[in-house]
């Protein structure tokens, strides 16, 4: 995964895995956030964390009071984009797009860091995606298939 930078792409990585996950303290907000591939310092978080305005509940970062609770922009642009789903072999599921939208969808797809998942590639409306063990397809596929279901 590509280092990403910019202030924007962080924050909605930020709210994406508070909707997804209980977050204690912005260390472990540091850590979810080099998974995904950004080099961030606790300061820029804590910057982030007030600039967004996250608030704690039972010690953990929540999202602000008037956000949905399906907040997580990653998952919302994999839902949005992806228009089929098949197996293909014994390694690969195969999603279409509309045209044009397959890279965006991928990237999503590789930051939410679907287990079994080894990797993707994407086309203009086609994104293949490389499972990790050809064992894991149909548990893989299935994940998928409940990620995409509204």
């Amino acid at each position: 995964m590509t280092p990403q930078r910019g202030t924007e792409a962080r924050r909605r990585a930020i709210l994406a895995i508070v909707a997804r996950r209980r977050v204690r303290t912005q260390e472990e907000l540091v850590e979810a956030l080099e998974q995904r591939g950004f080099s961030v310092s606790q300061a820029s978080v804590s910057r982030d964390i007030a600039a967004l305005g996250l608030g704690k509940r039972d010690g953990c970062w929540v999202l602000p009071a008037g956000d949905h609770p399906q907040a997580d922009p990653l998952l919302e642009r994999v839902r949005s984009h992806v228009l089929a789903l098949r197996e293909a072999g014994p390694n690969l599921v195969v999603l279409m797009t509309p045209p044009g939208e397959a890279s965006a969808a991928a990237l999503a797809l590789d930051q939410l860091a679907v287990p079994g998942v080894a990797g993707t590639i994407a086309g203009d409306d086609t994104i293949f995606v490389a499972v990790a063990s050809g064992h894991e397809l149909r548990k893989v596929a299935r994940h998928l298939r409940r990620l995409l279901a509204r």
